[in-house]
This record gives structure tokens, C-alpha cells and sequence, in this order.
């Protein structure tokens, strides 16, 4: 592909210099370079079981994804995502965002992922328990279920959660049946670039709280940002809900990283005994993917695969650490790259 080489122009115009105004000189600019490199591009995939942002949206729905991206982007952080060189976390994520070819059968639901485990993982690392899930024309009920603690989660969305325990009295039962019926009708990325949420067939589940039975010890969270095949930076999330929360970071090797990344990090945390176990089926998960985040929960021996996240934070939230963000981007060779869906140009 040619490169974005009216970057340079954008990139002198931030916005403190008013250059708000030329978002849709930047998205005119994008579409040409994108339609051009997509004519050029050897990266061929079968329709059936692939898609593209530009292979799935009509013309002016791809336009208004690309503007929702980059204009997010430029708002938050004052400048443009770099298409040009990769220098940022989150400019390349939006980047690769919209031209990332995304399978039929969509990782990022959170009721498939389980699908996407390897096969010779599958005897160390599963999915949550999901107990009952729900459609947009079903109301949720939670009869006969033993009690215990819960969490109620859409499958098509971020943040949309709610921790239920069991027995629960009406006005949890009310409250429960609201979120469920405001999730389901919530067209989920809409104000972004992360245009596959809406391709996935919406769901309510129950799954059982991993954290239910601790004799096992604390749940480990694991966020692990993989970047062409390679962990390019293990996001620990410690102390979630509460006023130490903060994430420390390793490198590929599991060895702590001194900087903040998208929230600060306090001090270096202990490793779990199967932290290399947990590493390995990221790194071979997230290799299926240019760029993906795998997020696994390690209880005692046991590895939970939560989720598989493509653009973490709509792309919007900067590295803390410029020392970080420039190990991270240099992770990005190659960088996003254009992908044709057959018979699609």
C-alpha cells in the first residue's frame, strides 16, 4: 500500500491550532488512500467466512465509522491518529480497526469466544459457566437457579454488567429486567469505529461469578495486548472496584515493566504459578488476529478466558508512558494492513 503521506499536513494542525476543522478534509483523504490500497492489496479473503468495515457497510455508513474513529480519537487526545508511522497505541488500534477483516463468526461475542480457545488448550482454559441467556423478545428470569453470586452481561457490548445474588427480591428482579431491555436495544459502537458489534446477534446471559468459590485464592485479571503474533504487553488489573485500583505491566517475558499504561501503575505485583501458562494460550489465540486482546482470569490452577477485545477503549485512551507507547508501536511492523474481501473493491 502507498503510504498516508497527507499525514504530515494533519499533523501540524492539532487541535489547539483549530484543527477541528479539517476532519473532513482527513476523512476525504483516508477514503481515496483506503480505495486505492485496497485495489493494490494481495491480502485476499473468502467472503463466507470474513468481513470488512467497507465489505459490510454501504459507502455512507463506512464514512460515518471513519469520521465516528478518527473524530474520537482527535476530540480526546488533541491530535490525529498517526496512519503514517505508528506512534501511538491508539492511533494504530484505529487504525487497524478499520481495515482489521473480522471473522463470520465474531470473536468478539461474548458468547462464541469459548469457540476460539484452542483445541489442545481446552483441558486447562474454558469460558465462564453461562447458567441462562436471554434474546430481545425474552424476559429474564432467574427461577430455579441455585443461589450463589451472578453477573447479568449483554454479549454485544463493553461495560454493560450488572452482579446479581441469588435469591434476589423484586427490585433486583425489576432492575435486572430494565438492563436487560436497554442492553438489547443499545446499538453498541455506534459512536465509534468498532463497527462489528453491531453484526452480532444480541444476547443477555447469566454466568456464574468466578470469584464464588475462593478456596481457591484471589481471581487473577490478565489483559494481554497481542501485536502481530507477539504479546506485546501483559495489562495486570489489580484491585477492580476499589480506591488501589491500578495496573502493572510486563513484557513478553513476564518481566515487570516500571511505567504506566492506560491506568498508573502503583508497583510491581506477584506473578501466579501459571502466569506462563496463561501467556502462552494468549499469545496463541491473539495470533489469529493482526492485533487482539485476550483477557483470561487465572483462579488457583484454573485459566478463564473472559474475552477477546479489538479496539480497547474505542481507541481513545493514550499510553501514559511515552517509553511504553514507543516499545508498543514498535510492535506494529508491519502495521494495520488492507484487507479485500473477494469480489468486494
Amino acid at each position: 500500500m502507498r503510504p498516508f503521506y497527507e499525514q504530515y499536513f494533519y499533523n501540524r494542525r492539532p487541535r489547539k491550532s483549530g484543527g477541528e476543522k479539517f476532519l473532513p478534509h482527513f476523512i476525504n483523504d483516508f477514503l481515496a488512500w483506503h480505495e486505492e490500497s485496497l485495489a493494490e492489496t494481495d491480502e485476499v479473503r473468502d467472503p463466507e467466512g470474513w468481513m470488512t468495515a467497507c465489505s459490510q457497510l454501504d459507502p455512507k455508513e463506512f464514512r460515518r465509522i471513519v469520521r465516528a474513529g478518527v473524530g474520537g480519537y482527535f476530540r480526546k487526545n488533541g491530535e490525529w491518529p498517526d496512519f503514517c508511522t505508528p506512534a501511538s497505541f491508539g492511533g494504530m488500534n484505529i487504525l487497524h480497526s478499520l481495515l482489521m477483516p473480522m471473522p463470520r463468526k465474531i470473536p468478539a461475542d461474548k458468547l462464541m469466544v469459548g469457540e476460539y480457545i484452542p483445541e489442545r488448550y481446552r483441558d486447562c482454559c474454558r469460558p465462564a459457566e453461562v447458567v441462562r441467556t436471554w434474546g430481545p423478545d425474552e424476559t429474564p428470569s432467574f427461577e430455579g437457579l441455585a443461589p450463589g453470586t451472578y453477573f447479568l452481561k449483554s454479549n454485544h457490548a463493553s461495560a454493560q454488567v450488572m452482579k446479581i445474588v441469588l435469591p434476589c427480591d423484586e427490585a433486583t428482579l425489576a432492575e435486572a429486567r430494565e438492563n436487560v431491555a436497554t442492553w438489547l436495544a443499545t446499538d453498541y459502537g455506534k459512536q465509534s469505529s468498532q463497527w462489528w458489534y453491531r453484526f452480532i446477534d444480541r444476547k443477555a446471559f447469566l454466568e456464574r461469578d468466578l470469584n464464588d468459590a475462593k478456596a481457591e485464592g484471589p481471581l487473577t485479571d490478565f489483559r494481554f495486548h497481542v501485536i502481530n503474533g507477539k504479546i506485546s504487553v501483559l495489562q495486570m488489573d489489580v484491585g477492580h472496584g476499589t480506591e488501589d485500583r491500578h495496573n502493572p505491566v510486563y513484557d513478553q517475558d513476564l518481566n515487570y515493566l516500571p511505567y504506566n499504561f492506560l491506568r498508573q501503575n502503583l508497583r510491581e505485583e506477584p506473578l501466579p504459578e501459571n502466569a506462563d501458562l496463561a501467556r502462552d494460550i494468549a499469545r496463541t489465540i491473539g495470533a489469529g488476529f493482526q492485533y487482539c486482546r485476550v483477557d483470561l482470569y487465572l483462579r488457583g490452577r484454573e485459566v478463564f478466558l473472559g474475552e477477546l477485545t479489538f479496539l480497547p477503549n474505542a481507541g481513545r485512551r493514550h499510553v501514559r508512558s511515552p517509553e511504553l507507547d514507543e516499545m508498543i508501536c514498535a510492535d506494529w511492523d508491519p502495521m494495520p494492513k488492507f484487507v479485500r474481501i473477494s469480489g468486494n473493491v
